[in-house]
């Protein structure tokens, strides 16, 4: 099966191939090349040529909540059946949006391990899932009163907790960091450190909800692999997350949705000390971070992308909207891509096996309506979408 457009973008952050076109064969990519070549070395393949269109890697999520509804208005009708059908929504909706790979870094237990399962039995079609289980946060800490949460209290309770986690399927240790303001963490650096210590002792990597300081800094000292949301990381900061290893996931867009919604209701007449209160806070961060965000790629942090989906009223909203922003912020179109695709697959171990247009990769691939890398929002309209060579 041959698939071919006028441009391809092979997820490496600088390759652009004009007219070109890619082989599927038993769910792997075997050539990327110019249309004409592959036409000629196999005219007995099938062939879909989509025209004014952009063949590019399925995109990769890396921060995504499916099972999450406590913020919902109907939270209190939830049962562990109605969050598994909330999760199969979003999760095809992802799909759909061409994202065919994705990390969940906290839903309610047990529910990922078994979504995938599903799909691994052919029952649904959802993208490929990495995940957390359940998020390590302290007593009356982050979204302690989440369905998706554990409260830990010291290094034995956090060995216990990553050991469960593991046990329940998780890839992933995800730990609520700093609080929802500034100058105060709510686990201490010990407390981090086992986080990080144990993970990798256990062979899992360890994700870190750290977007305001000192949690930032300290985050960065006990080794965690990524960080999430990073509103105030330092470029000095993100320069030394480089030296290290460590990864940075990018959700700009939803403090930017909550910075207009807080907006919206100052303008409608709400003058409270809170509405003012968190509109400084999301001013602050969303400015901050667009200012900073290409200095972190020059410092060569690797940049990540994820879009943090709990909203209700985001429920249109996939990948591209994450990427649209971090463009907005100075990053080229073909950096956004690459922090959605290759980079990504590297943090989850899987370089050269997605997130690439490459021969030997799986064929995750998609096609976008128009030339991706002049227009980033042609994301938001996938016309297709591969995953292992299959049209889903």
């Amino acid at each position: 099966m041959i698939l071919s457009a006028n441009t391809l973008i092979t997820g490496d952050g600088k390759t652009i191939l004009r007219d070109a076109a890619v082989r599927i064969s038993e769910g792997r990519i075997t050539a990327v090349d110019t249309r004409a070549a592959l036409l000629a070395a196999h005219p007995g393949d099938t062939h879909t040529d989509y025209g004014v269109a952009t063949l590019l890697p399925g995109l990769i999520d890396m921060h995504v909540h499916l099972g999450y509804y406590s913020i919902r208005h109907d939270a209190a009708r939830f049962t562990p059946h109605l969050a598994a059908y909330l999760a199969l929504s979003r999760a095809r909706h992802f799909l759909k949006m061409g994202v065919t790979t994705l990390r969940d870094v906290f839903s309610p237990h047990d529910l990922c391990r078994q979504l995938a399962y599903a799909d691994e039995s052919g029952m649904v079609r959802v993208p490929r899932l990495f995940y957390c289980n359940l998020a390590l946060t302290v007593s009356g800490g982050i979204d302690w009163d989440a369905d998706g949460t554990v409260q830990v209290d010291g290094c034995d309770d956090i060995r216990r907790a990553v050991r469960q986690q593991v046990r329940a399927g998780a890839t992933w240790i995800k730990a609520m960091c700093d609080a929802r303001s500034p100058g105060f963490s709510e686990f201490d650096q010990a407390e981090l450190d086992m986080i990080v210590k144990e993970s990798h002792r256990r062979g899992v990597k360890a994700a870190a909800h750290a977007g305001l300081q000192p949690g930032i800094e300290m985050c960065i000292n006990a080794g965690f692999d990524t960080l999430e949301h990073g509103n105030l990381l330092t470029p000095g900061q993100a320069k030394r997350m480089a030296e290290k290893g460590q990864a940075l996931v990018s959700t700009s867009y939803v403090y930017t949705y909550l910075l207009d919604t807080v907006r919206a209701r100052m303008e409608a007449g709400d003058n409270s000390a809170k509405t003012r209160g968190a509109y400084e806070r999301y001013r602050h961060s969303v400015e901050t971070f667009a200012e900073n965000l290409p200095r972190f790629r020059d410092a060569g942090l690797t940049i990540l992308a994820g879009t943090d989906c709990p909203f209700d009223d985001l429920a249109h909203v996939s990948l591209a909207w994450e990427l649209s922003n971090m463009v907005a912020c100075g990053l080229s179109p073909l950096t956004a891509i690459e922090a959605a695709t290759s980079s990504a697959a590297r943090v989850l171990g899987l370089a050269g096996e997605i997130g690439i247009l490459a021969p030997g990769a799986l064929a995750d691939v998609i096609i976008a309506d128009a030339n991706a890398d002049n227009d980033i929002t042609a994301l938001k309209r996938i016309a297709a979408v591969y995953q292992a060579g299959e049209l889903v």
